[in-house]
């Protein structure tokens, strides 16, 4: 979620600062940071139905944030990557994004997991799960969910086993996108061939594989043909919100169809978009920069302020008393981002161009 910064573009000044904008897809980077808020409204849902006994998720939609997420993390990994700088450069640059503020978010529940079990409900800790969170290996927990101990993490150990995939292409010089989206596609079409009952081979070889190389694909098209986005934006935009009311039936077919096929839609409808650098569009890029934190940190906060709700709060009160809480978790974002994301980003070495 998360590959394509655009981190430092308040920095930069004139001309150089417009180009700089126009350069950076700012369509995806605005995405990012609505495909991380569609996530937490979904929590927030979640939150308020187990704590009031609420029927429905009124924003239970909001799960396609993760599927977005995917397909412009596959979109962006072939957009950005350059051969020319190896593999290592590659390497440090995903780890570098990644791995930093997931693993102190993951040490901070671990120590609460520790010293206050009962918050954490189904979270338990030990020295296995613990290696195994921290360096992305899937694990079922005792309730069955395939998640690590920073539960949203399981979204990372996609995101990484695909970094990975792209990594080795690299390093045996198979610098084509098509190579790790074929490489992707075997495997899911593997375990229809071959059924092992281990955890790691179930999970990386599902079909949400699958949203990476929709977004690869997708990268494809762009540069092959720019010119069929321009000025098609709301038409794409248009089949989007078809696609998500029909996202129910849908789901009868394949989770990958009814939120895949939607997400892609969203991600080419937003490619063309090339706003003047206003300050509006320079604070909905900040709001971009930071997803990753806000989508690391936000059920946390989610969790305490629906735990502190009046016992019997209304739903106009759960909406408000929600949205101050969805409101703080993205200003705690922006403080995880600068505090933790951007200078971890900035201390990575760059290597020399070969």
């Amino acid at each position: 979620m998360k590959a394509a910064s655009a981190a430092g573009l308040q920095d930069a000044a004139g001309p150089a600062r417009v180009r700089t904008i126009q350069s950076k897809l700012l369509g995806l980077q605005v995405l990012r940071f609505a495909a991380a808020f569609f996530v937490v409204l979904f929590h927030l849902g979640v939150g308020l139905q187990i704590e009031f006994g609420n029927r429905t998720n009124i924003f239970h939609n909001g799960a396609i944030g993760v599927d977005i997420f995917f397909v412009i993390s596959g979109f962006i990994i072939a957009y950005t990557t350059d051969p020319q700088k190896g593999v290592l450069y590659f390497v440090r640059r995903r780890l570098m994004r990644i791995v930093p503020l997931y693993w102190t978010l993951t040490a901070g529940i671990a120590v609460l997991a520790t010293l206050k079990p009962g918050l954490l409900n189904s979270t338990a800790i030990d020295g296995e799960t613990l290696i195994k969170s921290l360096f992305f290996v899937p694990f079922a927990k005792a309730n069955g969910a395939v998640q690590p101990i920073l539960f949203l993490g399981w979204t990372l150990n996609y995101e990484m086993f695909f970094y990975g995939i792209y990594a080795a292409c690299l390093a045996f010089g198979l610098c084509s996108p098509l190579v790790p989206a074929a490489i992707i596609v075997l495997l899911v079409a593997a375990t229809s061939l071959v059924k092992l009952d281990y955890v790691p081979w179930r999970f990386y070889t599902s079909p949400l594989m699958l949203e990476f190389v929709l977004g690869i694909g997708l990268y494809l098209l762009y540069r092959r043909s720019p010119a069929i986005f321009r000025g098609r934006s709301l038409p794409i935009f248009l089949v989007f919100v078809a696609a998500m009311a029909l996202r129910a039936p849908l789901l009868e077919i394949h989770w990958l169809v009814a939120n895949g096929i939607p997400a892609v839609l969203l991600v080419a409808a937003v490619l063309p978009w090339a706003p003047a650098p206003t300050p509006i569009v320079l604070f909905m890029v900040l709001l971009g920069n930071v997803s990753y934190s806000l989508y690391l940190s936000h059920p946390y906060v989610l969790q305490l302020a629906v735990k502190l709700m009046p016992d019997h709060a209304g739903a106009a009160t759960q909406i408000l008393l929600g949205g101050a809480a969805c409101v703080l978790s993205v200003a705690l974002s922006i403080v995880l981002y600068f505090t933790i994301e951007r200078p971890a980003q900035l201390a990575a070495p760059v290597p020399k161009r070969r």
